[in-house]
């Protein structure tokens, strides 16, 4: 006879395999699908808002260090950098772009200064066989994603939601996460610690939405995407929330892990 903690091991694994049975992000992100599939083992991404997990800054410390430092005053030190990338930005952003690429291109660009590139079009495959997604850029530390970016060349553009779209990429990040656990210590130490990410949207000529995701494996209902600043190319944005967000995502960029 099973005893309950392998009974709950069961359990545990039929709840991941139902949570893999979404479907890809390119169309989780629609609304008459994400809001089906949400109603069965639901990443916690407060959509719908019942979809909830424990607050992040308790989760992590990198989330609560971050929560301190993008309310606190910049250094000297860090100001003209961050000031520089948010002014650019704010003046760029607003251009029509011709395709998504471009407006990618361009974010890059003005953001060299304080945030890496990272590895375009990076593909998560957790199986040979099941759904896999693209994420538009993806920054890694040891060869782990710490920072994955979806890009939408304006607000609605295609019918998909950006946010609910890169949700369900960090879930998928996690399952190959999990996949590489047993032959790669670095996936292993990572999924340990709660895979704690930074998911950023960047969403045409309104705003940028910053994400802080983390992975409870215990309950089962295990993803969380619940903490997110938005950012809006505006005076007032140039002037403080960007620079403010810039420094922070920036200055603990290994302390994830």
């Amino acid at each position: 006879m099973d005893s309950p903690n392998e009974y709950f091991e069961k359990f545990i694994t039929l709840v991941r395999q139902l949570q893999n049975d979404l479907p890809a992000p390119s169309d989780f992100a629609r609304h008459e699908v994400w809001s089906k599939a949400q109603e069965n083992a639901p990443i916690l991404c407060l959509r719908p808002p019942d979809a909830r997990g424990l607050p992040l800054t308790i989760l992590h410390h990198v989330f609560l260090r971050f929560q301190h430092e993008i309310s606190s005053p910049l250094p000297t030190t860090e100001t003209v950098a961050v000031q520089i990338a948010a002014s650019e930005l704010c003046s760029r952003m607003g251009e029509p772009f011709e395709d998504e690429a471009s407006r990618s291109k361009a974010f890059d660009e003005c953001v060299s200064g304080v945030l890496e590139k990272g590895e375009a079009e990076r593909q998560l495959k957790p199986t040979p066989f099941g759904h896999y997604g693209k994420i538009d850029r993806c920054i890694q530390e040891a060869d782990i994603p710490i920072a994955l970016r979806e890009d939408k060349l304006e607000l609605g553009h295609g019918g998909s939601d950006a946010y609910m779209q890169i949700s369900r990429c960090y879930d998928l990040l996690v399952r190959v996460l999990i996949a590489l656990s047993a032959k790669n210590s670095n996936a292993s130490n990572f999924l340990t610690h709660g895979a704690p990410c930074f998911l950023i949207c960047l969403i045409g000529t309104q705003c940028c939405s910053l994400i802080l995701a983390f992975i409870d494996l215990i309950p089962p209902r295990a993803d969380v995407v619940c903490m997110w600043w938005v950012l809006r190319w505006s005076q007032t944005s140039r002037r403080t929330a960007c620079p403010a967000c810039f420094y922070a995502h920036r200055s603990h960029p290994d302390s994830s892990r």
